[in-house]
């Protein structure tokens, strides 16, 4: 009798066994945990490999919308990567407070909270150069460059210098405009600009002597349609 008792649980035991691996197997694996910094991470490490300096990318990440408790996987990543201890200490003590809301400056745009979060998209202009400010003796007064709008900030990455790069928050535009040389027929426009209280950029084509102006006119246009209460207007001019 015990003989049998005994084969009886080993029956039983062998028959949970196979369906606990047969339930393991059906059971799809848990997903990976993934962390919530993954893609400021990645911006901050192709940042700096593209040898932007760490005030430049400081300024990014301070007005990133990420959540910045880094990880010790994130860290163990920047620093693998070459990102110096300072920039990444300087990452996880400017988190500002989920409340915070950047301050409407008068005369800016009245959308603060809509510039900021902004579309999602990303909008990129190649081909512009911006223009010098100030005197400019011996050099060109143009520097070439890329433009870009990224989550509510214009971005500016100077070809040749790193820092006449630009990072301005939408919620800053007071106006923007068209410059253009009046003809018959209807005006050439050459020059986009966009002002802030205290500043204005200008930017036209590489090509804008030979009268290109495909990407001052999208990007008026796009602004003007992603910022209707923005100030928009043209400003015609005899000669440049």
């Amino acid at each position: 009798m015990k003989r049998f008792a005994v084969v009886v649980l080993s029956a039983l035991s062998a028959g949970a066994a196979a369906a606990q691996e047969t339930r393991a197997t059906q059971e799809p694996p848990l997903p990976a945990e993934t962390s919530p910094n993954a893609t400021l991470v990645d911006d901050i490490i192709r940042l700096w490999k593209a040898n932007l300096s760490e005030q430049f990318i400081d300024k990014y990440v301070s007005h990133s919308a990420v959540d910045r408790d880094l990880s010790a996987d994130d860290v163990v990543r920047l620093r693998s990567a070459g990102v110096p201890e300072s920039l990444i200490e300087s990452v996880t003590l400017r988190k500002p407070p989920s409340s915070e809301r950047p301050a409407t400056a008068d005369g800016a745009v009245a959308a603060s909270t809509a510039a900021t979060e902004g579309p999602r998209d990303v909008r990129r202009w190649d081909g512009l150069v911006r223009r010098n400010s100030g005197v400019v003796l011996f050099k060109s007064r143009w520097d070439p460059g890329v433009l870009e709008f990224k989550d509510g900030f214009l971005r500016w990455t100077d070809a040749r210098d790193v820092s006449k790069n630009l990072l301005v928050p939408a919620s800053q535009f007071t106006e923007q405009q068209l410059t253009c040389l009046k003809k018959a027929g209807g005006n050439e426009c050459f020059e986009w600009v966009v002002k802030t209280r205290h500043e204005e950029y200008r930017f036209r084509e590489v090509g804008w002597e030979q009268g290109d102006d495909a990407n001052v006119e999208e990007i008026f246009a796009y602004f003007q349609g992603v910022f209707p209460s923005l100030i928009s207007s043209h400003r015609p001019v005899d000669a440049e």
